[in-house]
């Protein structure tokens, strides 16, 4: 597996999405950051009645703002910078890809307050989204074509703390026809926090 992350558009997770590439600007991924942060603050705050009146008339500003520039799913941009950590989304937690080729990755992901489900561990429920990720990418990956999770089983090993930056890596397992077989672990340090088995079926042609 190569130890480089290739720019965009050569990187084996990278498919062109219509408005979802770089020439759509920094600006955009800057945001996504700033909306990261604020989540996380936010969950993380215990805000006075004035702070949240104020807090949700700038809100619904900005959605008034937002709504008359909705676009068909095809153009939109969400989801689709491939070549931003997370693919340029507040969805899934942050994953930053270290190295990769088109039968591995490896890479880091930090869990912010937004994802804390208590005790300072991360919820339950963001462990598979971020598994669900990770291996839907790479199961797409090296020209192959689009497929959708049959079933995605995590164990979970040890918590999987709020705060330090873990260690993700993915894996082909083996391809059987339309089959793709794969799995991932999670680790903080040396401890295996969760790890994943996964099946991906390739779609047949018009199958949304």
């Amino acid at each position: 597996m190569s130890g480089e992350v290739a720019d965009w558009p050569d990187r084996p997770w990278a498919r062109r999405w219509p408005g979802g590439g770089p020439e759509y600007g920094a600006a955009y991924g800057r945001m996504i950051d700033q909306m990261r942060g604020f989540l996380d603050h936010l969950a993380a705050a215990q805000p006075d009645e004035e702070t949240l009146a104020q807090l949700g008339a700038e809100l619904a500003y900005w959605s008034d703002r937002l709504k008359p520039l909705e676009v068909p799913e095809g153009e939109r941009v969400f989801g689709r910078r491939v070549e931003l950590p997370g693919r340029g989304q507040t969805m899934v937690p942050q994953f930053m890809v270290t190295g990769e080729d088109d039968q591995e990755v490896a890479g880091t992901v930090s869990f912010g307050d937004y994802f804390l489900g208590g005790n300072m561990a991360v919820h339950g429920g963001a462990i598979p989204l971020l598994f669900d990720e990770v291996l839907g990418r790479l199961a797409q990956s090296g020209g192959r074509a689009p497929c959708r999770t049959a079933y995605l089983k995590t164990d979970f090993r040890s918590i999987t703390p709020i705060g330090p930056v873990l260690r993700v890596r993915a894996w082909f397992e083996r391809e059987e026809g339309r089959k793709r077989f794969l799995r991932a672990t999670l680790h903080h340090g040396e401890v295996l926090c969760a790890e994943a088995d996964a099946l991906f079926v390739e779609l047949k042609p018009g199958q949304p």
